[in-house]
């Protein structure tokens, strides 16, 4: 006998967006669990080669880096994106306990199909921003609301408003910013961001701040050349360290939002190394 069309089905209250993201968070979940039962095998694998001076280091790196995941997964685990997704699969559970139809679904390759989702998003963002003309008054009203927010800022405007200019001193350095809109025929505009210096760690900054997503945001852009002034962490938010592979320390900002107990949101900017960006 069919199913009657009113029978409440998982996942009815998200969308398709919504569905696809908490699968590829399951997938990310589990290749940390999968990943975490090699952890035994890395500990004692220094053990099993011939004396050396790197055996006691390699232990460490071992005992350290299976720690780190541990902690990683803990706390990717309470999060509220993951508890939100635990809430919702069991009120989906309760209105229909029938899963017969999950077993089509595959295991894998969600977090690829979110990824390429949510870039897809970004860029018709992006469209859909260029549409929106970048008036003076616009302007003048987005450096008001980012000078509120970080009032250590100091900016300038110039060439009626085509040129905006931030400073600021941080950990004894000064940093200095140029923001640069070019406007069309029309009425699209273009967003130019650059930090100010012929030397590192100005160069990166300035190719991070090109790599950024919503491009077109003016917003977006001021608040993200306000968050070098301070961030939580001075460590990678992704590989929770200071100093990657090349000795660099996080020279990035990008923003998440987190949800409190509360429900509301907020932004949280976070530092990231260059090649953790990727």
């Amino acid at each position: 006998m069919a199913a009657p069309d009113v029978a409440p089905q998982p996942g009815t209250e998200w969308d398709e967006a919504q569905c696809t993201a908490a699968l590829a968070l399951l997938e990310h979940l589990q290749a940390q669990i999968d990943d975490l039962r090699l952890a035994l095998p890395r500990v004692i694998e220094p053990f099993h080669q011939p004396p050396n001076p790197r055996m006691f280091k390699l232990y460490v790196q071992g005992v350290v880096g299976s720690q780190n995941g541990i902690k990683t997964l803990r706390e990717e685990w309470k999060s509220s994106e993951t508890q939100t997704m635990f809430e919702h699969t069991k009120k989906s559970l309760t209105a229909n306990p029938d899963l017969s139809a999950s077993t089509s679904i595959p295991s894998h390759g969600w977090t690829e199909r979110e990824r390429k989702e949510r870039e897809s998003r970004k860029n018709k963002h992006d469209e859909s921003s260029d549409e929106v003309t970048l008036t003076n008054e616009e302007v003048t009203r987005l450096i008001s609301e980012v000078q509120k927010a970080w009032p250590n800022l100091h900016v300038d405007t110039r060439d009626d408003n085509h040129i905006i200019s931030v400073q600021f001193v941080h950990e004894s350095v000064k940093l200095k910013f140029r923001v640069t809109i070019e406007r069309d025929a029309n009425g699209r505009h273009t967003l130019n961001g650059k930090c100010l210096g012929t030397t590192e760690p100005f160069l990166t900054i300035t190719r991070c701040i090109a790599s950024r997503p919503q491009a077109s945001d003016l917003k977006y852009l001021l608040n993200m050349v306000a968050a070098y002034t301070n961030v939580k962490s001075k460590e990678c938010a992704k590989c929770e360290k200071i100093f990657d592979n090349t000795m660099s320390t996080p020279m990035a900002r990008r923003s998440r939002q987190i949800v409190a107990a509360d429900g509301t949101t907020e932004t949280r900017w976070e530092a990231f190394h260059e090649s953790c960006l990727s």
